[in-house]
């Protein structure tokens, strides 16, 4: 899967606080912000695999409802 970019502003207080961090964990400051997010983006990831299905499910009982009266 190719993956995506993302980009965001801080000021230099708030960087130098996510660079201490880093440093105490012996990380790169990608990943110490992807691991902080990374419980936002499962749930997300849940959430949209759900309203993937809830929409199919609709798409479904209409085409069968669109056939009941088509009879």
């Amino acid at each position: 899967m190719k993956t995506k970019v993302i980009a965001f502003r801080v000021t230099q207080d708030e960087y130098d606080a996510l660079a201490f961090n880093c440093g105490k964990l012996k990380m790169k400051l990608g990943e110490y912000v992807y691991k902080c997010l990374l419980d936002d983006i499962d749930t997300g990831a849940l959430l949209l695999m759900q309203e993937k299905k809830r929409l199919e499910a609709k798409a479904k009982r209409e085409a069968k409802k669109a056939a009941n009266v088509a009879q």
